[in-house]
């Protein structure tokens, strides 16, 4: 049976990601509103995330979910809405700011959490990259110390 030499990684495992503003990134967003049976309302907001740090590899980021119960402020109230009038009362428009501002925080705070770790997988992946290329220059100053010898 032939034996196969070991051969140096020509290509970095892990490619450098750009900053997250450049990054196209897959996201999945869920959000719901719900009135519970004893009438309070229920907000739930689910997110993940596939951020690429290599051509073939991506890490996931989540899900991560935040579930929260308030007072209803009246949601039946947006029941007879035209929607495409967009005609709303004054007590409807408070009702809809209302739940919309907490749909909008409940939002904002999963979007943060992901925001954060995706920071910290970026931040994995250049520190691997650095360590892959010091392993590299090491070999290949040894190489060339072991070749004048």
């Amino acid at each position: 049976m032939a034996t196969r030499r070991a051969t140096n990684r020509t290509k970095r495992r892990v490619e450098d990601t750009e900053p997250s503003s450049k990054v196209a990134k897959m996201a999945t967003h869920r959000g719901t509103a719900t009135v519970i049976e004893d009438g309070t309302l229920e907000i739930t907001y689910q997110s993940s995330e596939l951020v690429p740090v290599a051509q073939y590899a991506n890490v996931t980021i989540g899900p991560i979910q935040l579930r929260w119960q308030t007072q209803n402020p009246g949601i039946e109230k947006l029941g007879t809405v035209d929607w495409e009038a967009g005609d709303l009362t004054p007590e409807q428009q408070e009702v809809y700011d209302i739940v919309r501002g907490w749909l909008r925080a409940t939002s904002r705070l999963i979007e943060h959490h992901i925001a954060d770790d995706r920071e910290l997988v970026e931040e994995s992946v250049r520190v691997h990259n650095e360590r892959e290329a010091e392993e590299q220059a090491a070999q290949e100053k040894r190489r060339r110390a072991s070749s004048r010898r």
